[in-house]
């Protein structure tokens, strides 16, 4: 099947099938085509790790612009159709809960990334609240969808009621001094997080899904080894094995912030240059080499 039928095509963008987030055609998407394009073919051409184990996908097969698609060649994991590892891999929101058999099982248990379900397990995991109720609220607050890959935030000033299939969070200053926000994308392996993207985007593009300057660091120097073990513990009770977590850091209180899941993130990110996209991949695959491996 082409690659194309993954996307609904008009004159004005592109709407992706299984989640219906729409993309308008500009000349930054023509940017971001050609990086990422580029990507696609330099991981394409270089060698792919020897072979670790036979993988089966429970869903949908991943395609080259998701992060994993890369991860895998770089971890030795090869598409067999009864591979000993399944990898369940859907951008839907909600997916139904698979009988699992004696194979590992990646994401198996993750069946629920809605905004609203990421809320209340952070709250329990972190003990304090990102959720807020629109009807009482006294500052400026967050309203967005439920569903994943939607990038539909505004930022509410007036109480109002809550409205059906809509989420409302408190909006955090993760502001920096340069004039942009900064998010903290944390691809997780096993609880793990090998590597961390600071992306950072104008403050007025917030909410948007660009990033004009994408750097990679490691999880001690954003995080304390406390938040640290939290993130493992939020990880497990998502039932996330592989994916990104969205986090930011709020300036006023100086707490972390889980506000979005993504277990078929896309990536990696189109601004990082592409020597460090194929050593964050690298990276990655390794991660995910590693995790299989002890768990076979």
């Amino acid at each position: 099947m082409s690659v194309f039928s993954d996307f609904d095509w008009s004159w004005r963008g592109v709407r992706v099938r299984e989640t219906g987030a729409e993309i308008r055609f500009s000349r930054g998407l023509i940017l971001d085509v050609w990086r990422g394009g580029l990507y696609i073919i330099a991981e394409a051409l270089r060698p792919k790790a020897a072979r670790l184990s036979g993988l089966s996908f429970a869903q949908i097969k991943p395609r080259p612009w998701y992060l994993i698609w890369g991860a895998l060649r770089q971890g030795g994991l090869r598409h067999e159709a009864e591979g000993s590892v399944v990898l369940h891999f859907s951008d839907q929101t909600v997916t139904d809960q698979l009988s699992l058999d004696d194979s590992l099982h990646i994401n198996g248990a993750c069946t629920d990334i809605s905004k609203s379900h990421v809320a209340k397990t952070f709250e329990a995991i972190f003990g304090y609240d990102l959720a807020t109720d629109p009807e009482t609220a006294s500052g400026p607050y967050l309203e967005k969808g439920e569903e994943n890959g939607v990038h539909d935030a505004t930022i509410e000033t007036r109480p109002k009621p809550a409205a059906a299939g809509r989420v409302y969070q408190r909006l955090i200053d993760n502001r920096t001094q340069g004039g942009t926000v900064l998010d903290y994308r944390c691809p997780t392996v096993f609880g793990e997080i090998p590597l961390v993207f600071l992306k950072e985007r104008p403050i007025d593009q917030r909410f948007a899904n660009l990033n004009t300057r994408v750097r990679i660091t490691t999880a001690d120097t954003c995080f304390s080894n406390e938040e640290i073990e939290q993130i493992s513990t939020f990880c497990a009770a998502m039932g996330l094995d592989w994916g990104g977590l969205d986090i930011l850091r709020d300036a006023a209180d100086g707490r972390l912030y889980i506000v979005d899941v993504n277990k078929t993130d896309m990536g990696p990110p189109l601004a990082l240059p592409l020597k460090e996209k194929l050593s964050a991949v690298k990276t990655l695959g390794l991660a995910l080499r590693d995790g299989v491996e002890s768990r076979l």
